[in-house]
């Protein structure tokens, strides 16, 4: 039997996508409960196994507001040099860093603005009517949210 794979992140279904050099960052949904997030990835990593995402979701974009006076930027700093070591990126380079929080300051308007995640459809049941005086048969599907 086989178990139901269930991601966090679908990097095939996004609101937008933007690449800056040796950086792509989407805008996304995460969890089971698809909140907006942003997600940065090395552009040559992307579909990749040892490929590992920076996410920042909507409940944690506070943290990232340079205006926010209780913001987290060693937080930030160290998830970042983090997210460049796992990935094989030059984590020493402090403008290397410096890239990737500039990205997602950039677009934390962007991150408010991802709609809610469009629900995908699945057909449950299938409807035939016949009206009894015409003959005329009527097909339907029924489907439900998922």
């Amino acid at each position: 039997m086989s178990a139901l794979i269930r991601y966090a992140i679908d990097l095939t279904r996004y609101h937008f996508q933007k690449r800056q050099g040796e950086l792509a960052l989407y805008g996304t949904w995460y969890g089971d409960k698809a909140r907006p997030c942003l997600v940065v990835v090395p552009t040559n990593h992307i579909g990749h196994d040892r490929c590992r995402p920076l996410v920042i979701t909507i409940d944690d974009a506070w943290q990232w507001n340079p205006d926010d006076t209780d913001a987290m930027p060693e937080t930030n700093a160290a998830m970042v040099q983090q997210f460049l070591d796992v990935n094989g990126m030059d984590f020493g380079n402090m403008r290397s860093a410096m890239r990737v929080v500039s990205l997602i300051h950039d677009h934390l308007g962007d991150l408010i603005s991802i709609p809610p995640k469009a629900s995908l459809a699945r057909v449950v049941a299938d409807v035939l009517q016949v009206d009894h005086d015409t003959g005329k048969e009527t097909h339907a599907e029924i489907i439900d949210r998922v």
